[in-house]
């Protein structure tokens, strides 16, 4: 059991470095025409009436984008780390009762989604009080805090490309 759970650590470890390189090179491509995009478009009301120019919202899409896919990837990681680890104990357990096995696979599927939710906390709980700091929300003559939401778009976006690319790439993994 321990050589071949070293051997799929190895090969999941391998395919993991593989699909998150070419991963963040696409999200690092995509950030690059996300800043382009809201560059050159023009300004809309909700931004001239909370003060932000257009090249500040780039930069906070794409750097709330950047955030959302490290986030994501980290989520990605700690859960390939946890089910490559768990699954041998799992197999062990199984050689001994069903309800052990069953029991140690929730725990680790349990631990990963509260990886995952927390990751998802923590980037928005950074990204909201990054903005409520830096662009001084309900002072005077400043944004209020009903338009942050609106700066938080790229986090999601982020989190999404990469869990979306990850998903399909380790679908391909599993099909070959």
């Amino acid at each position: 059991m321990v050589q071949i759970s070293d051997a799929i650590r190895d090969g999941a470890e391998g395919f993991f470095r593989t699909q998150y390189g070419t991963i963040s090179k696409m999200a690092l491509l995509l950030a690059l025409v996300i800043l382009g995009i809201y560059l050159f478009r023009s300004t809309t009301p909700q931004q001239e009436a909370s003060g932000i120019g257009r090249s500040t919202s780039a930069y906070i899409t794409v750097a709330a984008f950047l955030l959302g896919a490290i986030c994501s990837g980290i989520a990605g990681y700690v859960g390939m780390w946890v089910s490559v680890r768990a699954n041998v104990r799992v197999s062990s357990a199984a050689r001994r009762s069903a309800r052990e096995a069953l029991q140690i696979a929730v725990r680790a599927g349990g631990f990963s989604a509260m990886v995952v939710v927390g990751m998802a906390v923590i980037g928005v709980a950074i990204l909201y009080a990054t903005f409520y700091v830096w662009l001084g929300v309900d002072s005077p003559g400043s944004m209020k805090v009903t338009d942050l939401p609106l700066l938080l778009v790229g986090y999601g976006f982020g989190a999404s490309f990469v869990a979306l690319f990850a998903q399909l790439g380790g679908g391909i993994y599993k099909s070959s």
